[in-house]
């Protein structure tokens, strides 16, 4: 089998002769699933990364970073970049916080194979001889679409939290099966997690978010089964214990399938890939509003801050914070399709930047009621009545106003007052777009000035 390696890489291995050059991981990996070409390409062998960077260094590599404990070389040729790992082993303290206590060079590669986590990331290309070496079996359990550890599935999630996550970001991507060994080791290890940086548990988590969309042959519902394996192993309720908090949960039978937690799950299922974090935590009010109040009434306003407390826990940005804070205080603005249009069109105008996605959280919470992918009613008169302000020339920010501060300014307006008066010349255009005229909108100005 030939893999598509570039002629650099080629002359690379021919010059370290005789000590092969691999290519490993997820490239040999992806290649054996339907021939996709990944773009990270993992290269290891027998060789010190003092050796190799002189090799790296004589061909024109460049090299981006080097770091000497883990013997890891990183470097870039036509603008692609390649991780060398010198064959190591490696050994670990019982616990989850992911860092080895010892790292060994060594020459053999079922030791550099079984110091990986997964059979099927352990899978070699011989660059030179043009061959798939397989030390564990990984080549069938690809085929079967298995997932299963390197060794004693206890002792690899034993020492890696991080793993834990791993599994279930695998498993949606690649859309292979965990065994039930492994599923019952994670299970055992679940608290292991606990010791992984909340920055590195909030990376794993946006990558099972999008594990659909990872590769071609990804899975459709890959991000909803990477959630339902972190559910079955409960590494869910050492991340996110607010979420699960809402599993067995009861809701209304007139308007719900599922139980709080797992209409959570399916909201990611039916989620915009660009509304899957908010579409998680929508709900996470609910489990705390019942123990509060013993009613789900109020779930979006304590949700609100919950879901900040949560994700200032996993330390994710600020504009994240805010729009599923956004998402989750207002994903059931006019549920009952009640609310006044004139009341909608401000909402709209004044959270233009958050509106799309607000509708897409509506969509996905709809859907994953009843598992139903029909329009949800309040999103089809929302849009509705947005596509007719856009018909109608309703101005959707100040900018848009027939009159600017300068003007305002000319006319006798003074510093704070001004851009009091903007927002309410934007109002009364909001509602009435044929006030929108310089004149009509000065004289409105004016009679509010003389109001005041």
């Amino acid at each position: 089998m030939t893999l598509p390696i570039s002629q650099k890489i080629e002359e690379l291995a021919r010059a370290l002769l005789p000590q092969k050059l691999y290519v490993v991981g997820g490239f040999v990996r992806n290649f054996l699933i339907d021939k996709t070409v990944s773009v990270d390409v993992d290269l290891c062998a027998p060789i010190s990364v003092k050796d190799l960077q002189t090799q790296v260094e004589k061909l024109g590599f460049r090299i981006c970073a080097q770091y000497p404990r883990t013997q890891t070389l990183v470097f870039e040729v036509n603008g692609v970049k390649y991780e060398y790992t010198a064959f190591r082993s490696e050994t670990y303290n019982r616990g989850g916080n992911h860092q080895p206590q010892t790292v060994s060079f060594t020459c053999d590669i079922v030791e550099d194979a079984l110091r990986r986590d997964f059979k099927c990331n352990a899978v070699y290309y011989d660059i030179v001889n043009k061959a798939i070496v397989d030390p564990l079996g990984g080549v069938l359990d690809i085929q079967n679409k298995v997932l299963d550890t390197v060794k004693s599935s206890k002792e690899v999630f034993s020492h890696d939290g991080l793993r834990l996550m791993r599994l279930a970001r695998f498993c949606g991507e690649l859309g292979f099966t965990p065994t039930k060994q492994v599923l019952e080791s994670a299970l055992l290890y679940a608290d292991n997690v606990k010791e992984i940086a909340p920055e590195r548990i909030y990376k794993e988590l946006k990558y099972i978010l999008s594990a659909d969309s990872k590769y071609p042959f990804s899975p459709k519902k890959g991000h909803y089964l990477a959630l339902k394996i972190l559910d079955e192993t409960r590494v869910l309720d050492r991340i996110l214990p607010e979420l699960t908090a809402g599993r067995t949960l009861p809701q209304r039978s007139d308007f719900h399938k599922y139980d709080v937690l797992e209409h959570s799950l399916r909201s990611v299922l039916y989620a915009d890939k660009s509304v899957r974090l908010c579409a998680l935590l929508h709900d996470i009010g609910k489990p705390f509003a019942m123990q509060k109040d013993g009613k789900y009434h109020l779930h979006y306003s304590y949700g609100e801050s919950i879901a900040i407390d949560v994700l200032n826990r996993l330390r994710a940005e600020k504009s994240v914070i805010d729009e599923v804070a956004f998402m989750v205080k207002n994903h059931m603005l006019d549920i009952k399709s009640d609310m006044r249009d004139s009341k909608i069109k401000l909402f709209i105008v004044k959270n233009l930047k958050y509106y799309e996605k607000l509708l897409k959280v509506k969509q996905a919470d709809y859907s994953a009621c009843k598992d139903d992918l029909s329009v949800c009613p309040t999103v089809e008169k929302w849009q509705k009545l947005y596509l007719e302000m856009k018909k109608n020339g309703v101005p959707f920010s100040i900018k848009d106003l027939h009159i600017s501060a300068k003007e305002l300014i000319e006319s006798g307006f003074l510093g704070v007052e001004v851009g009091k008066t903007l927002k309410f010349l934007l109002e009364i255009c909001v509602l009435n777009p044929e006030f929108n005229q310089k004149q009509k909108l000065l004289q409105l100005a004016l009679q509010n000035k003389n109001k005041g």
